[in-house]
């Protein structure tokens, strides 16, 4: 028989237990909450700022070239004969008369003299013609002869005049002959090597290279210009001359040892056309060599001074940052502004050349600065450093530089 009693099912306790455990530790959490503070939200992150910097720039616009002398002239053997005599050290400095050599003389002084001798004949049959025309003048008038006569005289004078003209251009041929046996410098300027030796044969089939001359007091550095750089240049001509403005721009030169030659030179000629092939139009600086630090046939590059800004090429203040502020994505190129209310803002800029700021003493490296077009006034704060921390339209905490 079963009893009816007030024990409660093993079951049933340990569900009373475990209610009254939970509102325990729920208790006990509200007590805990009611008594203590909220948490503040986290600071905005620190990054620092820095105005742009509006200051004078020159940006070098480079081009390659290969330098020249002013003036380089071939020295030929234009008579022929064998080369008697070489009268000059080679790669030495000449000048302009020198006697550099000496041909071969002995043919062309006995055609000299052989053209005087036709020359004095011909004088002589001359004589004779005028004689005999002013004898017949005479008898014509007792009509002891013809007209026919007469005119007859008259025309072998004539002839006897033009072989004297003959002769005449024959010596000074022949003496031009000679002449040329004799070879002096043209220019003044540093000689080459000697080509022929002494005792050879030279100008018979063509006339011979024997030497060379350059005169390189002076540099003319040659370069190509792009077409759509050249458009700029070519708006600053006027009256079909390469304006003044463009002739006073100081052009230096860069060396194949990246040296800078310490002369800067001035454009002094630009083409007349676009080449078609390379699209590109020639010019020339030209550089002062006095001190012959530079030699015809160097490799050099040619720097040319541009505006800033070539929308405005007058003007040759820019702005300038610091090249890694500068950064660029599909959307472009944009830099981190901070407005007055310390809010990131991305500003979309349009960039120029990126130049070197050089040093401003001992222990202060160059510094790699990218100009602004467009986009930015130089009264803004960019972010310079702490760029991961930016984010378009968040708050940050500024710190000047």
């Amino acid at each position: 028989m079963k009893e009816n009693g007030n024990k409660s099912s093993p079951q049933g306790v340990f569900l009373v237990r475990v209610v009254a455990l939970s509102l325990g530790i729920l208790g006990s959490l509200l007590l805990a909450g009611c008594g203590s503070e909220e948490i503040p939200p986290p600071s905005p992150p620190s990054v620092t700022v820095a105005a742009p910097e509006l200051r004078e720039v020159t940006v070098y616009k480079t081009f390659p070239s290969t330098l020249k002398g002013v003036s380089e002239v071939e020295i030929r053997a234009r008579a022929a004969g064998y080369l008697e005599k070489t009268n000059f050290n080679e790669g030495s400095f000449v000048n302009k008369g020198d006697l550099l050599f000496i041909i071969e003389q002995a043919p062309y002084k006995l055609a000299v003299e052989a053209a005087q001798a036709d020359l004095e004949r011909a004088e002589a049959g001359r004589g004779l013609a005028e004689t005999r025309k002013q004898r017949f003048e005479l008898a014509l008038q007792t009509n002891s002869v013809s007209e026919v006569e007469v005119d007859i005289a008259a025309a072998e004078l004539a002839q006897a005049i033009a072989s004297v003209n003959q002769a005449k251009a024959h010596l000074n041929n022949a003496k031009l002959d000679l002449s040329y046996t004799t070879v002096y410098a043209p220019i003044s300027g540093r000689v080459s090597l000697a080509n022929v030796n002494d005792e050879n044969l030279v100008g018979y089939s063509e006339p011979t290279i024997i030497t060379s001359i350059i005169d390189d007091s002076t540099i003319e550095a040659y370069f190509e210009i792009p077409e759509r750089e050249a458009i700029k240049f070519l708006h600053q001509r006027s009256d079909q001359k390469v304006s003044e403005h463009v002739k006073g721009l100081e052009i230096k030169l860069e060396l194949a040892d990246r040296s800078i030659y310490d002369t800067v030179g001035h454009i002094d000629f630009m083409d007349n056309k676009v080449d078609s092939m390379t699209r590109t139009i020639r010019a020339r600086a030209i550089f002062d060599n006095a001190k012959y630090e530079l030699t015809s046939g160097l490799f050099a590059t040619v720097q040319v001074p541009v505006a800033p800004d070539q929308r405005n090429p007058t003007e040759t203040k820019a702005i300038v940052v610091p090249a890694e502020v500068v950064l660029r994505d599909i959307g472009g190129r944009y830099v981190w502004v901070v407005d007055e209310q310390n809010i990131v803002r991305r500003r979309s800029v349009d960039v120029g050349e990126t130049i070197i700021k050089p040093s401003t003493g001992e222990g202060v490296a160059a510094v790699r600065q990218t100009i602004i077009l467009d986009g930015l006034s130089a009264s803004e704060k960019i972010i310079v450093s702490g760029l991961q921390r930016a984010r378009d339209g968040a708050p940050v905490t500024p710190n000047a530089q």
